[in-house]
């Protein structure tokens, strides 16, 4: 698949893991790098959704349409499938929207 990123600020961090490492722990980074080759890797969606790898789940609420990775504990890697039509298993475009900590209701972004 094809990755995109949802702004510019996103693509810097997620193109030179050393400035990523500055800002989250290396261990995250690892976990976060991992899950962008298994996407780069995959042909299609449907086909990362099969591996279960990071447990991807859809969100629900505002963030309906966007798929959560896990990256460490409450820590995930928000992506969004940019499917054309209504059929995302066939999608080869993946937006990376960032890195969030969630805890409950309460939402802080690490990377956005």
């Amino acid at each position: 698949m094809r990755i995109t990123y949802a702004n510019s600020k996103v693509k810097r961090y997620f193109e030179d893991y050393s400035l990523m490492k500055k800002k989250l722990p290396s261990d995250w980074v690892r976990s976060i790098k991992k899950h962008i080759d298994r996407l780069k890797a995959a042909e299609t969606f449907a086909d990362f959704l099969t591996l279960n790898l990071g447990h991807p789940e859809p969100l629900k609420g505002s963030d309906e349409g966007k798929y959560s990775l896990r990256v460490a504990g409450n820590v995930r890697l928000i992506i969004q499938p940019e499917k054309s039509g209504k059929e995302i298993r066939i999608c080869e475009v993946v937006r990376v929207e960032g890195v969030v900590d969630y805890h409950g209701s309460k939402k802080s972004w690490y990377i956005s």
